[in-house]
Parts: structure tokens; sequence; C-alpha cells
């Protein structure tokens, strides 16, 4: 059809982006490699997951790299990633689409057994983000994996920022980061994915709070009085995220899902 992506162009589109994966260790390069990829295609895409918690800085076991990407080009990126040598998942039981903990990923790929290249779509996670298509100098909701005001690796810390120049991975800033969070805890109240979400900000809390990345006073208000009275333990905090929860359903901020 006229218009449409042929996925037999993406071979030669890879060899330009210089991404030809043959088994290499899961680290700053290989996600660098992995965005840059993205980006040759014109796939918007922001780090996610347990990778992105590692650059603000939080010490955490980490199982793969996950990207938002928008959803009409989620299928282009996965047949890109493939087409690049990622492998495809075979497995009987793969922990990455095991829905028991928290909501899989739309797509992924396999580094090896037990870590993945993960795909979200940007309305399954960040649908409250204006526009993938907007670089970091121009969307002060993200920002580059490299800035200045992102920790540097520590021992017992995070990955911390990414120290390659140029840095073609992009995050969102921790304070939409926790914000989005927040609306996935409305959005996954009382089921089984809620504990995973509140562990994350949990994390953000203990690890990134009152930093140069996170000044709590910058969240929205509603988002703000739950995350203090997270942070202080109180109790409040159950009926403060419950009053959040009515208010996004008022407004129909709140996509609905069914378990």
């Amino acid at each position: 059809m006229k218009g449409e992506k042929n996925p037999n162009t993406y071979p030669s589109v890879l060899i330009m982006a210089g991404l030809s994966f043959a088994g290499q260790n899961l680290n700053n390069d290989l996600v660098s490699s992995i965005a840059s990829l993205l980006d040759s295609i014109s796939v918007p895409n922001l780090l996610w997951g347990n990778y992105l918690l590692t650059v603000y800085g939080v010490p955490t076991i980490v199982d793969g790299a996950a990207f938002v990407v928008p959803d009409d080009l989620i299928e282009v990126a996965f047949s890109s990633l493939m087409s690049a040598g990622f492998l495809p998942c075979s497995q009987t039981g793969c922990p990455h689409s095991d829905t028991s903990r928290r909501r899989p990923a739309y797509k992924h790929l396999h580094i090896n057994d037990e870590l993945a290249v993960s795909l979200y779509r940007k309305s399954d996670v960040l649908w409250e983000f204006e526009d993938l298509r907007f670089g970091s100098e121009k969307n002060p909701d993200t920002m580059i994996a490299s800035d200045g005001r992102l920790p540097s690796a520590f021992p017992g810390r995070g990955q911390g920022r990414f120290s390659s120049l140029p840095c073609d991975v992009i995050i969102p800033c921790a304070v939409r980061f926790c914000e989005a969070l927040i609306l996935l805890l409305c959005r996954d109240y009382r089921s089984t994915y809620e504990i995973y979400w509140l562990a994350m900000l949990t994390y953000m809390l203990e690890y990134v709070d009152d930093t140069d990345i996170l000044d709590e006073s910058k969240l929205q208000e509603g988002y703000r009085k739950f995350y203090h009275a997270l942070k202080l333990a109180d109790t409040v905090m159950y009926s403060l995220l419950d009053e959040l929860r009515h208010d996004l359903i008022e407004k129909e901020r709140l996509p609905v899902i069914n378990y």
C-alpha cells in the first residue's frame, strides 16, 4: 500500500544506525544503540522501567531495557528490533509475559533468557504526555539521559547518567515520571498491578526525592498531596489517592481497563 513502511527495508536502515545485536551485554551502549535505531526509523521513544530507575540513581534489579513508543509505530519498532537480531520470545512461562505481578509490555524481544527489550504503547503508560515526537529541547516533560543534573554512577546506587556524548536516550523528567506512576496507581486501583507501581514510586521517594531532578513542589496539586502523605507514611494517603482517582474519573482522564 502506498505510504506504508516496508519491513524489508529495515535491514539497510539498521546498518546505517550501526546496530546489529549479537549477544552484547545490556549496558548504556546497547540502550543508546536501541534508541538510535528507533530514532533512525522515525520512532520517537522514551526509556522506561527498571533501567530508567537506575538512570535516576535507584539501585534496583534490571530485567532489560524498556521503551515507550507511539501506539501507531509500535509494530514498526518491533520489526526493526527483530531485524537487528534481538531474539523472539519462545519461552513457556516467560517472566516478561507474566501478568501476576505487573502489566506486561505490549511487545518484547530477548537479549538472553532473562533480559528483554520491551516496548510499551504510549496510551498504556504515558497517555497524558503531550507528544513523544518532541525532543527534550522542546519538551519540558523530558530530558536527555546524559543531563548533568542526573547523578553519576556510584557504588550501591543506580547506573546514573549516561557518560557518552552525544546521547540519544531520552527519559521522562523525574517529576512527570512520578505523576505518571500515580496515574497508573489510580488506573490500576485494587488490581494486582497497583503494588508494582507503588513500589516504583517508593523507590523514587527513597532515592531521588529532594534532589536536583525531583522537587515535590513541582508536582501538580492532587499528585503532590498524595506524594507528600506517602513520604510521611501518613495514612491519609489512602483517602487522598481515592480523592484524586475520583477526580480523574470525573474528568475522564483515566482510560477504561478490563482486567
